[in-house]
């Protein structure tokens, strides 16, 4: 479990988030996390999960002395909160990779999602693009990424129909799936 944990602080978290790098590097280090965490099942012990949730109960997330000293202490609350969460992947970030592709095919398109992210790939038609120096769409988000092998179209695709179909549906008018939609 050290492995995962340094693999997504080293892979996943550097560059993105300074504050997780330094919490999975110092979980991969603390034998005594570690054995909590192996208590959970085994799709329940991903790093993201474990910061997301002490994060929701108001844990420290920045000083890894100060986040493994709330573990140990609230510990049952926290296996409690990490047994009723999965992961949201949420990343809007792929409609870069996807929007010459969709905008290549015949238009309009329909777009069903399985496995929907909050449906943010159900909009790629709203994001602003960025491909080297070429933009395709101002807008925010500006989405930014380097593609080979595809020609970067001029538009972005026309969309008449979208629908997105999840295991998981989220009830956004809740203040609390809310806040955990933003850790």
């Amino acid at each position: 479990m050290a492995d995962t944990y340094v693999e997504f602080g080293v892979r996943e978290a550097r560059g993105v988030s300074a504050a997780y790098e330094r919490l999975a590097l110092a979980v991969a280090r603390d034998e005594k996390i570690l054995g909590l965490v192996a208590t959970l099942p085994e799709g329940k012990r991903q790093p993201n999960l474990l910061f997301g949730v002490v994060r929701l109960l108001g844990g420290p997330v920045e000083d890894p002395d100060a986040f493994l000293a709330y573990v140990r202490a609230n510990w049952p609350a926290i296996a409690a909160e990490t047994s009723v969460r999965i992961t949201q992947t949420n990343e809007a970030g792929r409609c870069a990779l996807l929007m010459p592709v969709l905008a290549a095919l015949p238009q309009p398109l329909a777009l069903l999602e399985v496995g929907a992210s909050a449906g943010l790939c159900l909009y790629p038609d709203r994001y602003g693009y960025r491909y080297g120096d070429r933009v395709v769409r101002h807008g925010e988000p500006l989405l930014e990424c380097s593609v080979q092998g595809l020609e970067v179209p001029p538009n972005v695709p026309e969309i008449a129909w979208r629908a997105g179909l999840d295991v998981n549906p989220l009830d956004v008018a809740s203040p609390r799936t809310s806040r955990g939609l933003m850790l």
